[in-house]
């Protein structure tokens, strides 16, 4: 986990000291600490998110970062133990070519269980936090910085251009994978983005979502 999470990078809004204070209490149950970055706060809530994350991975790359993990400031631990041993067994394990992996994410499927503490992911969203490598930072700026440029030409098409609907092309052609069984999530708070109360615990701690099949 110490390799995984060696660069951390925080997404928090000035306005929200709440939210810091959650996420200082949560790393805390990880041991592990993190840098606060300042978030881009827009008219249109999903266009800030997506610059913030833009901002994140490009301040990785200027530091030139072997790979960095990227989370926003309502991300839960639900099961801190469980989550440091299987990213030490994902960390371990050099048989997996990985470009992105999702620490805490709404998983959709199909999915490919890989291990028991993994699987490789097609149609995750939710950028709770994710772990990106360095050889993979443009690829990730540049599909962020074209959904983003639609976002703003279409304010209302979040389904298609918000940043963890975007994102999802690359997953069907890269490799992306994400820890299981999921235990980290959003903690129900007010969300700047949505404009309202939100709780998405119960969807991202569920990988199968069986009533899709109904």
């Amino acid at each position: 986990m110490e390799n995984l999470f060696r660069y951390t990078l925080l997404i928090n809004l000035e306005t929200r000291p709440d939210r810091l204070e959650h996420a200082d209490e949560e790393f805390r149950k990880l041991g592990h600490t993190f840098e606060r970055v300042n978030a881009i706060k827009m008219k249109v809530g999903s266009v800030g998110c997506t610059m913030s994350h833009i901002r994140c991975l490009e301040l990785a790359k200027q530091r030139n970062l072997e790979q960095v993990f990227i989370c926003e400031d309502d991300i839960t631990f639900t099961n801190p133990d469980l989550l440091k041993s299987n990213l030490e067994k994902f960390d371990d394990n050099e048989e997996i070519n990985w470009d992105l992996l999702i620490i805490g994410g709404n998983n959709v499927p199909p999915f490919q269980q890989v291990t028991d503490y993994c699987a490789r992911v097609f149609y995750c969203q939710t950028t709770t936090g994710y772990v990106v490598k360095r050889h993979y930072y443009d690829t990730l700026i540049q599909n962020f910085k074209e959904g983003v440029t639609e976002l703003m030409r279409n304010p209302a098409n979040h389904q298609t251009y918000a940043l963890d609907m975007y994102w999802k092309r690359l997953q069907r052609q890269d490799f992306w994978y994400m820890i299981t069984p999921p235990t980290v999530t959003q903690y129900q708070s007010y969300s700047d983005i949505e404009g309202r109360v939100v709780n998405y615990e119960g969807m991202m701690l569920d990988m199968e979502k069986g009533w899709l099949k109904r």
